[in-house]
């Protein structure tokens, strides 16, 4: 028995087979870009996804019958912000507005006047990110895309159409909308009202875990998948990295580092004293909820300062600049950034920060400047982890992914600047892991999530990696520098 998952990220889309005790049988890749225009724009076109998702349907299920693998269900996850508008027949109107988009600036400024209403009801602040402000940007500056709109749709939301031709999504992405109640999981009138968006135009709401409907003939034959295989909403693919990593309880915190930085605690229920410092939403487990903090800017950062600095050298750059980000001392010999290329996310979402260098001299490096944007990232990170502590009581299990951990040297610096073991699993593909165990858990392979995890994590080794006693007093006092630059450059009501 075989559960196919449909992992779908911002640069790929991954399909893997998994066996059912959480062996990776094949993996299925197809790589694509978000198209970044001035103005903080950021789109890109359904027809990857889709394309994306008829190959690795195609190379799963000839895979399968090679090996005689009978796949009982298929899982998806996905990115959970960005908004695809459709027609009836779920025929994209235009491109998507991706999840880092900031045209819709100006609209969150406004809209924050209302923070107190949004964040009570939804556990976020107003913020660029969240798929609701897109929608609400999309009526005032797009009214007959619109109007001519049937749904407004994530990306997990088309893709789940494509395969069953149903308009269905679940709790996680509502969470990330600023339009669902998150304590009755239920779309909300009065933020509806607010933002002015129709009812009519979003999908049907569902728990995570459940099978949202099945494959159609049309999918089947297109890629040879079994017409009427069970399609299961895994939930969003923070929400199921967090699961595959195994933050289940109280005080486990996961850290994945990816394109963005996104932090993400386990609560039974939403705090009784939540702020808008941090996001509570939905839980990939039914019935449960996250506290998430996010930094908008992580890999996407390193990306960028190597594609402008590195891009001339050998292997594709990252040889080299992971070099000399090792030979460039901590502290980066003096240099500091700030990380807000894209804006500030949690805890206090200020879309007019920008990233900068400082403290520069004739004598700085590219790579001095390559180690001062990690260090910026972490130091970001350990702001948001001051904040989660909050409402946790402290950090025991500090789980860590994502492309940045396949750095070592990150995660040394991550560890001694947040003053914590960290455990980083042998095993990178902790979002499709978790995908696959609410999916083992849906069709009743297991009775729970924790003893599927139990079976899964056996066959994974846990890399420690400590913090450096001797470094930890002086990442104090450079993140302490950081967060005085961002003020003194912003004169913002951060935290720090």
């Amino acid at each position: 028995m075989s559960i196919f998952v449909i992992d779908t990220g911002t640069s790929s889309m991954r399909g893997l087979l998994y066996t059912q005790v959480g062996k990776i049988e094949h993996v299925a890749q197809r790589s694509y870009k978000v198209e970044y225009m001035p103005g903080g724009l950021a789109e890109q076109n359904p027809a990857d996804w889709q394309n994306a998702l008829l190959d690795i349907g195609r190379e799963i299920a000839e895979y399968a019958v090679a090996k005689s693998s009978a796949i009982e269900a298929v899982v998806l996850t996905s990115q959970r912000s960005s908004i695809i508008p459709v027609n009836q027949n779920g025929t994209p109107l235009q491109n998507a507005i991706m999840w880092m988009d900031r045209r819709n600036g100006e609209l969150c400024d406004r809209q924050a006047a209302y923070n107190d209403i949004i964040a009570g009801k939804t556990g976020a602040r107003m913020n660029t990110v969240f798929s609701g402000g897109k929608m609400m940007w999309l009526r005032e500056n797009e009214r007959k895309i619109y109007d001519k709109a049937y749904k407004i749709m994530t990306i997990a939301d088309y893709l789940m159409y494509k395969m069953t031709g149903e308009f269905v999504t679940d709790h996680t992405y509502g969470s990330r909308s600023l339009l669902m109640n998150v304590r009755t999981r239920e779309w909300d009138d009065d933020l509806l009202s607010l933002f002015g968006i129709s009812r009519a135009k979003l999908c049907r709401l569902v728990a995570p875990g459940s099978i949202v409907g099945c494959l159609t003939k049309e999918f089947a034959t297109q890629t040879r998948l079994k017409e009427g295989l069970p399609l299961i909403s895994a939930g969003g693919d923070q929400q199921c990295a967090a699961l595959g990593i195994g933050v289940v309880k109280n005080a486990d915190i996961g850290i994945t580092t990816g394109t963005g930085a996104f932090i993400m605690a386990y609560s039974d229920e939403v705090p009784k004293n939540l702020r808008p410092d941090v996001i509570c939403g939905a839980h990939a487990i039914p019935g449960k909820y996250i506290l998430e903090s996010s930094i908008l800017g992580c890999s996407a950062l390193y990306n960028w300062f190597q594609q402008q600095f590195y891009r001339k050298t050998v292997n594709n750059g990252y040889t080299e600049i992971n070099a000399e980000v090792c030979a460039s001392p901590p502290g980066a010999n003096g240099c500091i950034a700030l990380p807000y290329f894209q804006g500030r996310g949690t805890p206090d979402w200020n879309n007019q920060m920008r990233g900068c260098f400082d403290c520069m001299t004739l004598d700085t490096t590219r790579g001095d400047m390559a180690r001062a944007l990690l260090e910026s990232i972490t130091y970001e990170i350990a702001n948001n982890l001051d904040v989660l502590e909050k409402y946790i009581g402290g950090l025991k299990n500090v789980y860590i992914n994502g492309g940045l951990t396949q750095f070592s040297a990150f995660n040394h610096i991550q560890a001694t600047v947040y003053n914590h073991a960290l455990q980083r699993m042998s095993n990178t593909e902790q979002t499709s892991l978790g995908a696959f165990i609410s999916a083992a858990v849906t069709i009743g392979c297991y009775d729970t999530y924790e003893a599927c995890l139990h079976v899964v994590k056996k066959q994974e080794d846990i890399e420690i990696c400590p913090p450096d006693d001797t470094l930890v007093e002086f990442y104090r006092k450079k993140r302490k520098q950081m967060n005085e630059l961002r003020t003194a450059r912003y004169k913002s009501n951060a935290l720090f």
